[in-house]
């Protein structure tokens, strides 16, 4: 069985101290906790900046990966994370950047990504976006990925692709809770693309596995989508949930959640205003969108649940 450590408690500890206000301070070399239970996990530290509204495009230079500053002492410097998406994942509106190339740019952590828009979890058999460059297709015959390489977090996107009207049958269900061999899963499924994907990283690198939400989009109101529906994709992420849920119940697996959805503090970071600025759509960010607001999270994410605080 594996050997890391399960993420209950400092997922617990990203709950209770999560996101909290924008441009809260985030100490890199917390203090010790008065009570004595160790070092007190850092708060998000957006950098969400509206007095740009208007005055710049939120795509621009400004905004790139290499025009970001490295943090030399940042304690996610030495990982390694790896990345499995689609358009998100990618930075389709953002020129190609995405959360990823920011986290690696301030931090100097070592990111690779295989992602390719339009695509699902779940495989089809066939050659197209759910086929051939599916995301359990792309696992496992990677370019990207070196199976070799020691990896400290392999952070998977919950594609909006697979939420799609047409695609809602495709969904499958949770498997028994005794099955954990990666070729008991059907991948034909997104649930059982799930479950497979925890199942080969586990095998091949031996590191947790989190699974990650786009922000909050609802069927109506400011943030809203149509197809995928907002409420469909919640659905989603919470089957996702009680996939991590099982894993998580075997010791030896860390299978985690960053649920951006459904998290209220996160959301409200980005007023309405700054919201239309900083996205393209209800799903795509631009480079601001990505940078200032997004990565933040994950940073904050990595660094509690890798312990690199």
């Amino acid at each position: 069985m594996n050997s890391f450590k399960k993420s209950g408690l400092v997922l617990a500890c990203l709950l209770l101290f999560g996101a909290t206000a924008v441009l809260c301070a985030c100490d890199p070399n917390p203090s010790e906790d008065s009570s004595g239970g160790g070092k007190t996990p850092p708060a998000v530290d957006y950098a969400v900046d509206e007095s740009l509204i208007g005055t710049v495009d939120p795509n621009d230079e400004q905004f790139a990966p290499e025009n970001v500053q490295t943090e030399a002492d940042h304690p996610l410097r030495d990982k390694t994370v790896y990345w499995l998406g689609s358009s998100v994942t990618y930075g389709s509106a953002a020129q190609g950047d995405s959360m990823a190339d920011f986290l690696a740019a301030k931090t100097g952590c070592t990111v690779k990504k295989d992602a390719v828009s339009g695509t699902t979890i779940y495989d089809d058999g066939g050659t197209g976006d759910s086929g051939a460059r599916s995301y359990t297709r792309r696992l496992t015959e990677s370019t990207v990925f070196d199976k070799t390489e020691h990896v400290d977090a392999f952070i998977c996107q919950i594609s909006t692709n697979d939420a799609t009207n047409a695609r809602l049958e495709k969904w499958g269900s949770v498997s028994a809770n005794d099955l954990l061999d990666k070729d008991d899963f059907d991948r034909g499924t997104t649930l059982g693309g799930v479950e497979y994907i925890i199942a080969y990283v586990t095998e091949t690198w031996d590191c947790p596995v989190y699974f990650y939400s786009g922000a909050y989009f609802g069927d109506e109101g400011t943030r809203k989508n149509t197809n995928p529906k907002g409420s469909n994709y919640g659905k989603l992420v919470a089957e996702v949930q009680k996939v991590a849920d099982k894993w998580n119940s075997w010791y030896g697996y860390e299978v985690g959640i960053i649920d951006m959805y459904n998290d209220e503090a996160f959301n409200a970071a980005a007023s309405d205003d700054y919201y239309e600025w900083c996205m393209s759509d209800a799903i795509h960010p631009k480079r601001a969108g990505y940078l200032q607001w997004w990565m933040p999270y994950f940073e904050n994410y990595l660094m509690i649940n890798l312990e690199a605080f």
